[in-house]
C-alpha cells in the first residue's frame, strides 16, 4: 500500500497493515548522542516507529484513511520537501524500521 504524504510517499507491505490493524502507526525523531567522548560531538537524529493505542498529540501530522498514522510536522515536511519514498518494513518481534527517511531538513 503507497499513501502520498504531500509530494513523497510512505509504501507499507500488506503483513505490516495487518500488524497495525486499527491502531496508529507514530514516526518520531529522537537525539542521541554521538560517539565522540568530548561535549563537543554533536547530536545524531534517528527516525524511529511504534505502534500506538491511538493518537497521542495535537500537534502532529495525521492521516486516518486508509492508516492512521502520525508524525511530527517536521517529518512531514522533510518528506514532502525532498519527495522522499519511505519505505516501512517490520523485524521480528513486532518492531517496525523506516528505510529512505532523511532527516536532514529537521530541526
Amino acid at each position: 500500500m503507497e499513501i502520498q504524504i504531500g509530494n513523497g510517499s510512505i509504501e507499507i507491505g500488506d503483513k505490516e497493515v495487518k500488524l497495525i490493524g486499527n491502531r496508529v502507526l507514530s514516526i518520531s525523531v529522537t537525539t542521541v548522542q554521538g560517539p565522540c567522548t568530548d561535549e563537543m560531538c554533536p547530536l545524531i537524529k534517528k527516525s524511529a516507529c511504534a505502534i500506538i493505542e491511538s493518537f497521542s498529540s495535537n500537534n502532529n501530522y495525521r492521516i486516518e484513511n486508509p492508516l492512521k498514522i502520525e508524525m511530527p510536522e517536521e517529518v512531514y515536511n522533510s518528506i514532502n520537501r525532498e519527495r522522499q519514498k519511505i519505505k516501512i518494513k517490520s523485524k521480528i518481534g513486532g518492531k517496525f524500521e523506516i528505510k529512505g527517511l532523511s532527516l536532514v531538513s529537521t530541526v
